[in-house]
C-alpha cells in the first residue's frame, strides 16, 4: 500500500471533526492551572504563506505541550487589521498616489474600505490554519480593529501611565513620505541605491584656516548636523595643504593618503593626536547663517557644534575617520547624541520636505 500523506491528514481532520476532539480536550482541562498564550497576529491581507503557516504550527506545538502538562490553555488566535499593509492594499485598489488622494476620497469612507478589506480573508485564513491541524479557537479570533481590542490597549497604556512607566520624548523613526505615516522597521522595503559620497569641511572655531573633514552619504541631513564623531583611540593627522591658502585639515592618519592623493594636491603631515584629544573641539557650521534652527540650538546647548567621541560608529574602513552626526536622523546618530547630551533636531515634515525651521516658508531648498 502506497503511503498517501494527504489522505492521512484528511482522515485525521475528519476524525477530529466527527468526534469533536478539540472541544473535548478543552473541556477535559477546564479549571486546571492556567496558561495564557497570546497570539502575535498575522496581517489579514490574503491567503496564508509558508511563513505564517510555520509560525502557527510552532505555536500549536507549544500549546499542545502545555496541555499535556495539565494546563487550561487560553488559545485565542488573532488577526492584525491595522497598519500600513492594509492601507496600501486599499490605496492600490483605488489608484491613490498620496495621502491627499485619501483626504479627497473622504477619510471615513477610506477607513470603511480598509475595514472591509481587513476582514475579507479572515474566514479563508481560519480554514487554512485549521486545515493545518492547528488547535486554536477559530470561532472567536480577536481582531485589532474591534473596539474591545482597541480599548484593551488603551487600558494597558493607562495602567503603565499610572505606574510611571511611560515617558514622552523624541526618537527618529522610519516614515513613508507617500502616505505620510510612521512605518514599523519590518515594513520598510530595502533596495540597493548609489548615493553620492560627500566630504565636508567644518572650520575649527577661532582658527584662520583649520578644518575638520567629515564624510557622509546622507548630505540632506547636514542642515541638522549638531556634532562630529571621532574615535577616541584613532590617530588623527593635522595635514597642511600646499598652495597659497595653506589650509590645515584634520583627517584620520590612516586615511590621509586615500582622501588627499586623488585631489592631486601636495600635503604635509604636521602632527598627529589621539581622537580623545579632539573631544569638545568647537567648529563652525557652514549653514549657520542660513538655517534658523541651527542658530536656535546653538544658543540653547553649548555642546552643539563640538566633537564627540564614539568608538562604536566611527571606523577607518572608508571616509575620513570623522563622521557627521545628526541626532534627529537615524538610530546611531540619536544614540550618540543622547550620550553626549545633544538635542534632537529633525526639520522635516512627514512628506519629506524641509519645514520653516530650515528657511522661511520651508520647502525643498536646492540652493
Amino acid at each position: 500500500m502506497v503511503y498517501n500523506p494527504k489522505a492521512v491528514e484528511e482522515s485525521i481532520l475528519q476524525k477530529w471533526k466527527h468526534e469533536n476532539t478539540y472541544a473535548g480536550v478543552k473541556k477535559a482541562f477546564a479549571g486546571k492551572p492556567k496558561f495564557y498564550f497570546i497570539d502575535g497576529p498575522p496581517y489579514a491581507t490574503g491567503y496564508i504563506h509558508m511563513g505564517t503557516a510555520l509560525n502557527k504550527v510552532l505555536k500549536d506545538s507549544f500549546i499542545r505541550f502545555f496541555r499535556m502538562q495539565g494546563h487550561d490553555v487560553w488559545d485565542q488566535p488573532g488577526y492584525d487589521c491595522h497598519g500600513t499593509p492594509i492601507e496600501v492594499k486599499t490605496e492600490k485598489k483605488f489608484g491613490f498616489k498620496s495621502k491627499k488622494d485619501i483626504v479627497r476620497f473622504g477619510t471615513d469612507k477610506f477607513i470603511s474600505e480598509c475595514r472591509n478589506f481587513a476582514t475579507e480573508y479572515i474566514s479563508v485564513m481560519n480554514d487554512q490554519f485549521a486545515n493545518l491541524g492547528v488547535w486554536m479557537d477559530w470561532e472567536k479570533p480577536y481582531l485589532t480593529l474591534n473596539n474591545e481590542y482597541v480599548e484593551g490597549i488603551w487600558f494597558t497604556f493607562k495602567k503603565a501611565f499610572d505606574k510611571n512607566l511611560l515617558y514622552k520624548g523624541d526618537y527618529p523613526v522610519h516614515v513613508c513620505t507617500r502616505c505620510e505615516t510612521v512605518v514599523a522597521f519590518n515594513e520598510v522595503e530595502h533596495k540597493s541605491l548609489k548615493d553620492p559620497e560627500v566630504f565636508v569641511k567644518f572650520k575649527i572655531a577661532g582658527s584662520r584656516n583649520s578644518f575638520l573633514v567629515v564624510f557622509t552619504t546622507t548630505p540632506w541631513t547636514l542642515p541638522s548636523n549638531l556634532a562630529i564623531m571621532a574615535h577616541p583611540d584613532f590617530e588623527y593627522a593635522k595635514v597642511k595643504l600646499g598652495g597659497e591658502e595653506g589650509e590645515i585639515l584634520i583627517i584620520a592618519k590612516e586615511l590621509v593618503q586615500s582622501v588627499l592623493e586623488p585631489t592631486g594636491r601636495k600635503y604635509e603631515v604636521l602632527e598627529t593626536v589621539k581622537g580623545k584629544e579632539l573631544e569638545g573641539l568647537r567648529y563652525e557650521h557652514p549653514f549657520l547663517e542660513k538655517v534658523p534652527l541651527l542658530q536656535k540650538l546653538a544658543r540653547e546647548n553649548e555642546k552643539v557644534f563640538t566633537v564627540v567621541l564614539s568608538p562604536r560608529f566611527v571606523s577607518i574602513a572608508e571616509g575620513t575617520g570623522l563622521v557627521h552626526c545628526a541626532p534627529g536622523h537615524g538610530r546611531e546618530d540619536f544614540s550618540v547624541g543622547q550620550e553626549a547630551g545633544l538635542p534632537v533636531a529633525s526639520p522635516l515634515g512627514l512628506d519629506g520636505i524641509f519645514n520653516s525651521e530650515i528657511r522661511e516658508g520651508g520647502g525643498q531648498d536646492r540652493s
